[in-house]
C-alpha cells in the first residue's frame, strides 16, 4: 500500500459497503490532500504549480491573522464558522489544510463555514482552537486544552 492509498484503506475499514466512489478515493502524492475525482494527475493543483525541488508546504495559520479585527470579533462572538472562514482565507489555506490542522472532517468544516452546522461541543471547540493555534489571550483559559496550560497548580 502506498502513501496515496491510505485514505482508501481507512474508508474501507470504516464502512462495510464501500461504494465505487470510495474505491477511487485518492490523495496527492506530494502533500496528502484529497484529490478531486476530476483530477487525473497524482498531485493536487497547488502542488502542480510548485517547482519540483521544493518540499511540500506545511499548512499553518499565519500569526498576523489573530490581530485582524474580524477574526477577533468572530472569536468573541463564538461564531466558529466565520472564524474558520476568516482564518482560512487570510492564511491562504484550503479546507483540506484545516482538516490537517484541526482533525475535524472536511464536510463538517464546510457546513460550519456555510452556517448549516454550529459548533457547540466544548471538546470540539478546544480541538479547533488548539489546531488553529489560537493565542490564549484571545480565548481565555477555559477554552484551552489541559495540555496547553502550564503545570503550576
Amino acid at each position: 500500500m502506498t502513501d496515496g492509498d491510505e485514505g482508501i484503506a481507512v474508508l474501507k475499514e470504516g464502512y462495510a459497503g464501500a461504494s465505487a466512489i470510495t474505491e477511487r478515493y485518492r490523495r496527492c502524492s506530494r502533500c496528502g490532500c484529497r484529490l478531486s475525482r476530476y483530477n487525473s494527475d497524482s498531485r493536487c493543483g497547488g502542488c502542480q504549480r510548485v517547482p519540483a525541488g521544493l518540499p511540500p508546504r506545511q499548512p499553518r495559520v499565519l500569526p498576523e491573522v489573530w490581530a485582524d479585527a474580524g477574526v477577533q470579533a468572530a472569536l468573541a462572538a463564538r461564531d466558529f464558522g466565520r472564524l474558520c472562514t476568516l482564518v482560512r482565507e487570510a492564511s491562504g489555506l484550503r479546507q483540506d489544510d484545516m482538516v490537517t490542522l484541526t482533525g475535524l472532517s472536511q464536510p463538517f468544516l464546510s457546513m460550519l463555514e456555510t452556517g448549516a452546522r454550529r459548533l457547540t461541543n466544548i471538546d470540539k471547540i478546544i480541538i479547533l482552537l488548539d489546531g488553529l493555534g489560537t493565542p490564549a489571550e484571545l480565548t481565555g483559559p477555559m477554552l484551552r486544552s489541559s495540555a496547553a496550560e502550564p503545570d503550576d497548580y
